[in-house]
């Protein structure tokens, strides 16, 4: 079972904290700190009404206060993140890569009402099939935000097509089982008519979203869905872990409000689920596990350091000797951001640097993926190196290492690696080769001797 954190359970619960996790309980002691689950507002809602939300989660947000991170969750604390999913288990640490599965419960689940509606069943899919004509067509809309959450990031999702259609109770949701749900499971019901809530999502371990059907909100189609894609996008925001942010200026993905300005998670979004999660080439902490470079000249940006231990390593296969290019970018610069108040009103955020958060170097491996032959640390915190380098051992492959300093935070950068040298075509032809162009010879025979 899945744990939740529900309004109403958490006073009685509050006094056995201490003893929970030596107890048989469906609500594990983790979900506790965490709001019960987050909402996604229409443009114009008045503050009286996301101020009333705001109450309705007073009584967790007493707990959250007990926390060292208190209310200050948009940044995504280490531990907010997802600690245990059906396809991983446990997942180690901050930073971890991991692999979520999504899935849409049945209609007719029913479906408690966590934001004071009442409890109803989902009517999710027949209320999108009216607007949409069949399930395919906004089944890829969910599919589109969550590939684009999976390119920023070291989050895998996978669509599990089952979901037995186990009821989202008072005080649990089924938690994600591979070929039965998802770990995050996506229905929708009547929440509070049109506008105002469009959809409320719970945070991690859980991550199910409900979205308000049939709001008439969502029969806006324009650019490709938009506005229905911000609103999953920002809600599933809530399910990696993020609270909102402030102000509201239309600049980052989880203000309260959804915005139109943009499409998808921005810079700070990213920025945070970097921490999280890592980043989309995550996994390359060594030469062994190095992000194989794309041809001889590729362009890499949103990756991360993503605290005070993470060294990112890259391999350029080359068919010989020859030079490499290579420079890194810090990605970043200083907005206003900061926490959403607990009585629902927003900050006016303070000045956030994301660019000078790490002195990024550069070292050039040799194909023992050990042996240095250049190195670059010219530069401090929020300006690019440039390294440029001999590749002596001929052909092979060689590595690039990108590692911070000891600040233990997340930088976003962009990586450029450019090699002048022969490059190794489908057939065994390299780009030094002289070959004549027949109709005999393979379409990969270089044309002319460059």
């Amino acid at each position: 079972m899945k744990k939740l954190s529900a309004l109403l359970l958490a006073l009685l619960i509050l006094p056995s904290l201490a003893t929970a996790q030596d107890q048989p309980t469906a609500i594990p002691v983790e979900s506790l700190p965490q709001l019960p689950l987050e909402f996604c507002y229409a443009p114009g809602t008045s503050m009286e009404v996301v101020e009333r939300n705001a109450q309705r989660a007073a009584v967790t947000q007493m707990l959250m206060s007990l926390q060292p991170s208190g209310f200050n969750k948009h940044r995504l604390d280490d531990g907010d993140q997802w600690t245990n999913t059906a396809t991983n288990g446990n997942i180690a640490s901050q930073g971890d890569p991991i692999t979520l599965t999504w899935s849409i419960i049945p209609d007719g689940t029913s479906i408690f009402g966590y934001a004071g509606e009442a409890t109803s069943d989902s009517q999710l899919i027949s209320f999108l099939n009216g607007i949409y004509g069949n399930q395919a067509t906004w089944l890829a809309l969910f599919e589109q935000v969550f590939d684009r959450w999976s390119e920023l990031t070291g989050i895998t999702y996978v669509y599990e097509p089952n979901d037995d259609g186990s009821d989202f109770l008072s005080n649990f949701i089924a938690a994600g089982s591979l070929g039965v749900r998802g770990d995050i499971r996506i229905g929708g019901h009547p929440i509070d008519g049109n506008s105002n809530i469009l959809a409320y999502n719970f945070f991690p371990n859980t991550g199910d979203m409900i979205i308000d059907a049939p709001d008439s909100f969502y029969d806006n189609t324009a650019n490709n869905s938009q506005g229905f894609r911000n609103v999953i996008s920002h809600e599933h925001g809530h399910g990696l872990g993020f609270s909102h942010v402030c102000p509201v200026n239309q600049t980052k993905l989880m203000e309260p409000f959804v915005s139109f300005a943009f499409d998808g998670p921005q810079h700070d979004d990213i920025l945070a689920a970097n921490r999280g999660y890592g980043d989309a080439s995550e996994s390359n902490d060594s030469s062994g596990t190095a992000t194989a470079l794309d041809g001889l000249m590729s362009t890499l940006t949103n990756r991360s350091i993503d605290d005070n231990s993470d060294i990112d390593f890259y391999a350029l296969t080359t068919a010989g000797g020859g030079m490499v290019d290579v420079t890194v970018t810090p990605q970043g610069s200083t907005y206003l951001e900061g926490p959403q108040n607990p009585n629902g009103t927003c900050t006016a955020g303070t000045n956030y640097d994301t660019l000078n958060r790490h002195n990024l170097s550069i070292r050039l491996l040799d194909t023992d993926g050990s042996t240095e032959l250049a190195s670059v640390d010219a530069n401090g915190a929020g300006a690019a190196e440039m390294l440029s380098a001999a590749l002596s051992s001929g052909a092979g492959t060689y590595y690039i290492e990108v590692s911070g300093d000891s600040t233990n935070l997340a930088q976003l950068y962009s990586i450029t690696v450019e090699a002048d040298t022969p490059e190794i075509f489908e057939d065994g032809f390299e780009s030094g080769d002289v070959c004549i162009w027949t109709s005999s010879q393979p379409a990969s025979c270089p044309q002319i001797n460059e």
